[in-house]
């Protein structure tokens, strides 16, 4: 299994900048990186499920024909699946066993799964400054896996309540 990769940070934000649009003027669309691009027919189907497809053009039409001005998208952190859900042939989809809160979730990615996901998370961020000028990534801080040692320590394990230390 691995524990890590070591990237590029480098990447080309072209002309990227902040939205101007007011927080109370706007729409914020929640989705799932793959329930909104797995189905969708316009989308090729090996851009289907990852960032790419969310990036893609026809998901932006669509987003701005509803009038979206934010996409929130549920976990999109790098997850582990559970041995239950394994033993019985089944995936983890919505990813709320987050192992690496500040990692793209790798199967995300249509360019590749050692890193390559990051880039690929930072186009689809860059794509989304038109129409869903804005990104949110839903984050669960509650639901993680048990058998981990990769918790922030900010959190308690006897409590979903998260506690601040010192």
């Amino acid at each position: 299994m691995m524990m890590g990769v070591v990237i590029n940070p480098f990447f080309d934000w072209d002309g990227d900048h902040l939205p101007r649009i007011p927080y109370h003027r706007s729409v914020i669309y929640e989705a799932h990186v793959k329930g909104l691009t797995q189905l969708h027919p316009e989308v090729p189907e090996e851009q289907r499920g990852t960032y790419a497809g969310v990036a893609h053009p026809a998901v932006i039409s669509h987003l701005q024909k509803l009038g979206v001005t934010a996409i929130e998208l549920m976990p999109v952190h790098q997850f582990t699946n559970d041995g239950i859900l394994q033993d019985k042939g089944l995936n983890n989809y919505w990813g709320y066993n987050t192992i690496g809160f500040f990692a793209p979730h790798n199967s995300y990615s249509s360019k590749g799964d050692t890193g390559q996901q990051v880039q690929d998370f930072k186009a689809m961020v860059r794509s989304s400054t038109g129409p869903a000028s804005r990104s949110f990534s839903t984050s669960c801080t509650t639901t993680q896996p048990k058998a981990t040692t990769s918790a922030p320590r900010c959190l308690s394990r006897a409590s979903t309540t998260p506690r601040t230390t010192v």
